[in-house]
């Protein structure tokens, strides 16, 4: 569960229930981490067996041919650390997950963990031992310097899977992981002609193009406004609006398209050149090319724009490199290069998923130095299962079946849980969260323009010695 023993001894005793000793709650969670690990294990192999099932009933040549979707999470909010040297995280995870099915079920989950609470225990009392291996019952499983690695992760993850004869041909991953090289490496021991494609997440890529856009060295005539301030604030705007309608354009072509990469492939030179001419005012291409602008004065994208049109920017001044510098920013996702990488539009959100719920039952900001392992089971269990399902499954492997009231309420909790995860990818209820989103952006502009007033925060700005050089940063009345 996500609460932790002194949590639960607390609730027991705000019921006026006697709460069981510490001790004992630790003893026993320990021997049921090990369990769930167990039980998880089982389940995770079962899965693989199911989507293997699906991949032969769909007249897959190879139905052991499995695509995965890999994410790491460390147990850190920052890479590095002020206070030690390294990296400030001490515990990692990595996630896969399938993408031939609907399921998404998760079938491998590797931790490195360089926390013991026995080793540093006995070293406390002046035993000279080293984790991992210096003592019986050791959760380490890396040196305490060692740096954690998703490479390494993947190369787990290979392995266990490769053990299952499972072979995996496209592996999604973020921008920052090396999850889908360690995965070759470690298929290529059993299959050494195999290779793994790595495929982009669409999601990242449009975050990456975002960051590009918003730190381009644009020229300073190229946006609306008399100060830096303003400026800046017409190219976040900018910025926004090239994902956005980056990622319209993409997914609008693979709707019309039905996926053929192909037949994309063809028309991505001219919608490309349509797009910079549509920024720059020219939208003559915009109905036959564009995709997402219709031309014209009130058709137009400048209008459609949720950014744009709420903002109230409809002209840009664009000079030969500004055009140059926003075509590579667009080359991020229309290109043929990027139209490779999401051939298949996998993302790693279900791993986003699995890791935001990781950071209820493995807190950031808690060590779990014992049960981490029993408490990514039971998450993973609790996904791939449900939640009724995964309840009973533990409550039988503890030797405590539940009564029929209490599984009519897991039924009703997830009856409820899946109803509002349909809900929220229902047509009309994302189409009012898009129009909900865009009447914030106008109020919020209509506000300021009515109370122009800065919060004034800016970071470290009492703690910095004043220099001549400060007055030259910007112009006090934008301030």
């Amino acid at each position: 569960m996500p609460v932790g023993n002194t949590r639960a001894r607390l609730l027991l005793t705000d019921l006026d229930i006697p709460p069981p000793s510490r001790s004992g709650m630790q003893t026993l969670s320990n021997q049921v981490s090990a369990k769930m690990t167990r039980l998880n294990t089982i389940n995770m192999r079962e899965k693989i067996e199911a989507v293997k099932s699906f991949n032969e009933k769909g007249g897959a040549v190879n139905p052991n041919i499995i695509n995965v979707a890999v994410d790491g999470r460390y147990n850190s909010i920052t890479i590095g650390h002020s206070k030690k040297p390294g990296q400030a995280a001490s515990q990692a995870i990595g996630i896969a997950c399938e993408t031939n099915t609907k399921h998404k079920y998760i079938l491998s989950a590797v931790m490195q963990n360089k926390l013991c609470w026995q080793g540093a225990w006995l070293r406390g009392k002046g035993f000279t031992v080293n984790c991992p291996g210096g003592h019986e019952d050791y959760t380490a499983n890396l040196p305490v310097h060692a740096p954690l690695s998703e490479y390494d992760m993947g190369k787990s993850i290979g392995t266990e899977l490769a053990l299952q004869n499972v072979l995996i041909k496209y592996a999604t991953t973020d921008g920052d992981g090396r999850s889908a090289a360690g995965i070759e490496d470690s298929l290529k021991i059993l299959h050494p002609i195999w290779s793994v494609e790595r495929l982009a997440d669409p999601s990242h890529l449009a975050a990456t193009q975002f960051r590009h856009c918003y730190n381009a060295k644009f020229s300073d005539e190229m946006f609306p406004g008399k100060t830096r301030l303003e400026k800046g604030k017409v190219k976040k705007i900018l910025s926004q609006d090239v994902k956005a309608r980056c990622s319209l354009i993409m997914t609008t072509l693979f709707e019309n398209y039905c996926g053929n990469t192909e037949e994309m492939r063809k028309r991505l030179p001219k919608v490309l050149e349509s797009t910079i001419r549509c920024y720059d005012g020219d939208c003559s291409m915009c109905r036959s090319h564009s995709v997402v602008c219709l031309g014209g004065i009130t058709n137009n994208w400048w209008n459609r724009s949720m950014y744009l049109a709420s903002n109230k920017v409809d002209s840009l001044n664009m000079n030969e490199n500004d055009k140059s510098i926003l075509s590579e920013i667009l080359k991020i996702r229309i290109s043929e290069a990027a139209l490779e990488k999401t051939k298949f539009q996998t993302n790693t959100q279900k791993c986003e998923a699995i890791n935001r719920s990781l950071s209820v039952s493995l807190p950031k900001n808690v060590n779990n130095e014992r049960n981490a392992m029993g408490r990514l089971s039971s998450t993973i269990l609790r996904s791939n299962d449900g939640i009724k399902s995964a309840t009973e499954q533990k409550a039988k492997l503890l030797g405590a079946p539940l009564s029929p009231k209490t599984r009519y309420s897991l039924r009703q909790i997830e009856r409820e849980s899946l109803y509002h995860r349909e809900y929220q990818t229902r047509p009309e209820v994302q189409r009012q969260a898009l129009l909900l989103r865009g009447r914030k952006l106008r109020e919020f502009r209509e506000y300021k323009n009515y109370c122009a007033v800065e919060s004034g925060y800016k970071k470290g700005h009492l703690d910095q010695p004043s220099t001549a050089d400060d007055t030259l940063q910007d112009h006090s009345y934008s301030k």
